[in-house]
């Protein structure tokens, strides 16, 4: 099983900040926290900083996407009054995290997703309701369903291995957004092994 396929289980898809206010210079600080993380793999391919309305330029800051941090170098503080806005990709877990799951859990996708459902409930706890930019969002009730996708997943998982059935997780990378054979191609399934 690959980490794509676990994150087409548990529906971690990309999903992405356009024009979130990440804070206002003042001419000495050059340390920004982004609303959402992880980023995308390669977070500087995947982000847009703008100064002002003005991009500023890749060179000026770093980014550290686990955490999502942004950081001006010292010469490149925002001045006082500098408005900044990220357009930029996250997801809920890191490729690094899934690794670490999914090499535990190799031959079990199931169990795979449903340990990752339980570390994205874990993170869901820390939500409860907040602004990001002019959205409001109510993450209350996410750790719950998120514990019952879990449960779901790993009976899943026991019946199959009940049954003395194998598989595979397989996913499709369709960039037509059309049905493959009549299958979304966002939506990962299982295939027995023969």
């Amino acid at each position: 099983m690959s980490v794509a396929s676990l994150r087409v289980l548990i529906a971690d898809r990309n999903k992405a900040a356009i024009n979130e206010v990440v804070g206002e210079g003042d001419g000495v600080n050059r340390y920004f926290q982004f609303d959402m993380f992880p980023l995308v793999s390669s977070p500087t391919a995947n982000v847009v900083i703008f100064l002002t309305g003005v991009t500023a330029a890749t060179n000026s800051y770093t980014l550290s996407g686990d955490v999502g941090k942004l950081t001006f170098g010292a010469a490149n503080a925002p001045a006082n009054g500098a408005t900044i806005l990220a357009i930029y990709d996250y997801n809920a877990l890191s490729s690094g995290e899934l690794s670490q799951i999914e090499s535990g859990y190799s031959t079990s996708p199931y169990l795979a997703a449903a340990n990752a459902c339980l570390v994205l409930a874990a993170d869901a706890t820390r939500f409860f309701a907040y602004t990001m930019g002019d959205k409001s969002v109510d993450k209350r009730k996410v750790a719950d369903s998120l514990i019952n996708l879990s449960k779901t997943l790993e009976n899943r998982h026991y019946t199959m291995q009940s049954k003395n059935i194998t598989g595979s997780v397989f996913g499709f990378n369709d960039t037509t957004g059309l049905p493959y054979y009549g299958f979304d191609t966002s939506v990962a399934y299982i295939g027995t092994d023969d």
